[in-house]
Order: C-alpha cells, then sequence, then structure tokens
C-alpha cells in the first residue's frame, strides 16, 4: 500500500524485521510504497494489516491491497519443449529482490544452450542443473536472515533460530564464523560483499581469521579514522539526494498521479 512521503527523502529501501515477518518502505518521489511480507503461520490477515497501517511514515493513500504466494520451484524448469522462466519457474520471496536477475539469467542460460533439432537431452538436464542450483544459492543466501536474527519477540524468529537448514549454509556460517572465510559456490547470485554484510549483520562474528590484514595493521584504529573523515570530507560537498533529484530527474506531478 502507499503512503505520503514524510520526513527526509531517502535514497535507498528499507526492511524492518516485524513480528511475523518483515515490512518494506520504498521512497519514491510523490509517495512511498510499502508492504509487509508475513508468515500466515504466525498472523492472521487483519493483523498483519494493522502492523503495516500503524508503522506508515505517512498517511495511508490506499487500502491495503493482499498478495498471496507459495513458495518452491518446478522440478524441471525445462520439460519436454517448454521453458518455465521467472515466476512460471518457481519463487520464494521478495526480500533481496531477485526475480528480474533471475529471468534475465534464465533467457542468457537458455540463449546459449538453444536446441538444435536433435533436441539433446544433456542440454535439458544441465540447464536445470545450473536453474536449479542459482536458485537453492538465493534460497541459502535469503535463510541466512533469518535464521541468524537475534529477535525473540515473535514465534516466527524462534522457529528460524532452531530450524533445520541447508547444508551448504550451515557450511557457510561455520566456515566464517571460525576464519572469515566466506564461501562462494558455482552458480552464486551474491558476491562477496554481500554475504560479509549479512554475516557480520546478523553478529556471526568470526573468531580468527584466515589472512589477518597486513597494511595498516599497526595502527588501524586511526587508519581508519582517516578514511571515514575523508569519506565525509567528499560526501559533504555533494548534493543531497533530493537536490540530486530536484536538478535532474524530477518527475512530473501527472504523471506521479497517474502511476500512484
Amino acid at each position: 500500500m502507499p503512503c505520503a512521503s514524510a520526513g527526509d527523502f531517502l535514497p535507498y529501501t528499507r526492511s524492518t524485521a516485524r513480528a511475523a515477518g518483515w515490512q518494506w518502505r520504498i521512497p519514491l518521489q510523490h509517495r512511498i510504497g510499502n508492504g509487509y511480507v508475513y508468515s500466515s503461520n504466525y498472523i492472521d490477515e487483519a493483523g498483519a494489516a494493522a502492523t503495516l497501517l500503524a508503522n506508515l511514515d505517512g498517511k495511508a493513500l490506499a487500502e491495503p491491497r493482499t498478495l498471496r504466494f507459495v513458495t518452491g520451484r518446478r522440478r524441471q524448469v525445462w520439460n519436454r519443449n517448454v521453458v518455465a522462466i521467472g515466476l512460471s519457474s518457481g519463487f520464494l520471496e521478495p526480500l533481496e529482490s531477485t526475480s528480474l536477475h533471475l529471468i534475465q539469467a534464465s533467457i542468457l542460460r537458455l540463449l546459449a544452450m538453444f536446441p538444435d533439432r536433435s533436441f539433446d537431452p544433456a542440454v535439458r538436464d544441465e540447464y536445470n542443473r545450473i536453474a536449479n542450483s542459482e536458485l537453492e544459492r538465493v534460497r541459502d543466501f535469503l535463510i541466512l536472515h533469518y535464521h541468524r536474527n537475534r529477535r525473540g519477540d515473535g514465534e516466527l524468529w524462534r522457529y528460524c533460530a532452531s530450524m533445520s537448514i541447508p547444508d551448504t549454509l550451515s557450511e557457510s556460517i561455520e566456515h566464517f564464523h571460525r576464519n572469515a572465510r566466506i564461501v562462494q559456490r558455482e552458480h552464486e547470485v551474491f558476491v562477496r560483499a554481500s554475504w560479509l554484510a549479512v554475516q557480520v549483520g546478523q553478529l556471526n562474528l568470526p573468531e580468527a581469521c584466515d589472512q589477518p590484514p597486513q597494511a595498516h595493521a599497526t595502527d588501524s584504529v586511526a587508519w581508519l579514522a582517516k578514511m571515514r573523515a575523508t569519506l565525509h570530507a567528499e560526501a559533504s560537498r555533494l548534493p543531497t539526494h533530493q537536490q540530486y533529484i530536484e536538478s535532474n530527474c524530477r518527475a512530473e506531478e501527472s504523471h506521479a498521479r497517474t502511476n500512484a
């Protein structure tokens, strides 16, 4: 559901954990897009709508609209002469907004492996193997957000903390915790920096490091303080996000109303 803009015009999406899921906030030029992704096992539709309405930054501009989905994937995304791409092939959940990437990756993979008249089943099998592996990497990254979360204010989070997880994710968590090692597997969708951000952000802090940093090791605190000061100095010379939008790509009011 949309709501009126309020406060600073932020240049990023904000995701906030709630008792039965998480809420998104996406600032646009003339409104804010909001949503609550929740588990129906832990809250009903009315409760979810009330939670969303109670956590808007501005006045609600419409009633909540409910969308339902079942997570999972097809056993074979390429079956005979049909290739499922996008939501027809499977869906996890939108926390990392992977749908567009997976669609593009599927199209490029199909172009690269397009069959000839012999229709070799080995080509189909390889396509399916890669597609499954790619989705499993996304699955692991999404589960990491839930499983390592330290919230204890709802049944959902208590369940997630104790639930069984894929072996590949368990190994990734353990490698990072022991040696700050980020395990990158075949068909990995997320870069090392993304894995680092979530591992540390969920307080899976490493006990040791495979390769301790050599540069500036003797005075790392002072070096980081100098870097921080330099970044702040450069940032202070730049326009704010709001100022940049106003000067370079401001949306017309009529267009914004049409697409609201």
